[in-house]
């Protein structure tokens, strides 16, 4: 299969939400890179179609859960 690239721009709240998030992403095990702004979190994802889909999904429970 091919490798594709995607960036998820994810919203945070503050400081502590956006730290949640990394020490999060850094349990996952993918292709990932992750870079973090003010009030936002910027992630680009490397895989397959279905292995960003399964990504996507994590990072969005990541966020539902606070």
């Amino acid at each position: 299969m091919a490798r594709i690239k995607r960036v998820l721009n994810v919203p945070v709240k503050d400081t502590a939400q956006m730290l949640d998030l990394m020490k999060k992403l850094g349990t996952l095990a993918a292709d990932l890179e992750a870079v973090s702004k003010p009030g936002l979190v910027r992630i680009v994802l490397h895989g397959t179609s279905a292995e960003i889909q399964e990504l996507k999904q994590k990072i969005k429970d990541f966020t539902k859960a606070k």
